[in-house]
């Protein structure tokens, strides 16, 4: 499914990042092994990884996903460099844009008002499910939709206001037809043809797992959606992610992929 991948070494400034998650501040010890842990698992799925170098001017820049959105197509692949909601993040396009330009054959970047991150737009097939919220607008979804239709992919928009900061923080990929999702998403229409795992009250951090197509992520710790996984046929690789959780941060936050 995936053959590369982007990642960035976390900033010892992680902790000035922006959360609400209300968990206290990341040890950056861990934060670091962590981090390690999660670029093993995608070595061990053969997938080739670019490690960047931290960044402590920007201290949410471990979470690159955020910065770009790649668009696979029959030649290679593409990249779509957004414009953060977050104004404090916006620098960090800047700082990924020439490592991602050595390795597509194009960049496509966000003009104007557009906003997006990353962490709204979800890939399943050849449709693209965007987020429209606080950190992504209608424009940069327009945009986007435009960009991404000459290389034969459709573009479905989500918006919704429930206070999470990303489409991606309660809903992912199990599979090509499988989505792990919150009760708050699980009833949007825009998700009807899916097959769906809901996860369980007080859980909802465990909504974002990462289909690696040969492996799936999924975050340590939440033993009810551990329990559902295992009852739909899913054999899971649990990972801690309790540092980069303390920072609003999830499994597919951390890397570009394609």
């Amino acid at each position: 499914m995936f053959s590369k991948a982007i990642v960035r070494t976390p900033a010892e400034s992680l902790g000035q990042g922006l959360t609400g998650a209300g968990l206290g501040c990341p040890d950056i010890k861990l934060t670091a092994a962590q981090h390690r842990d999660y670029i093993g698992y995608f070595t061990q799925a053969g997938i080739s990884v670019t490690v960047l170098p931290p960044v402590e001017e920007y201290p949410d820049s471990v979470f690159v996903e955020d910065t770009a959105v790649m668009i696979p197509h029959a030649n290679g692949a593409a990249a779509f460099l957004t414009c953060p909601g977050a104004e404090s993040r916006r620098g960090e396009v800047d700082e990924i844009e020439a490592a991602i330009a050595e390795q597509t054959d194009e960049v496509i970047r966000m003009q104007g008002n557009g906003l997006m991150e990353g962490g709204d737009v979800l890939l399943m097939g050849k449709t693209f499910y965007v987020g429209i919220d606080s950190r992504t607008n209608a424009d940069g979804c327009k945009q986007f939709a435009k960009a991404v239709a000459r290389f034969g992919y459709k573009t479905v928009p989500v918006p919704f206001d429930n206070g999470m900061p990303h489409l991606k923080t309660e809903l992912s990929a199990l599979d090509e037809e499988t989505l792990i999702i919150s009760a708050r998403f699980a009833g949007r229409d825009e998700f009807a043809g899916f097959k769906k795992i809901i996860v369980p009250e007080g859980e909802e951090y465990s909504a974002n797992c990462l289909y690696l197509g040969s492996r799936l992520l999924a975050p340590q710790g939440f033993p009810k959606t551990a329990e559902l996984l295992n009852k739909n046929g899913f054999k899971p690789d649990f990972i801690n992610m309790s540092e980069f959780r303390k920072m609003d941060g999830g499994l597919t936050c951390l890397s570009l992929r394609w």
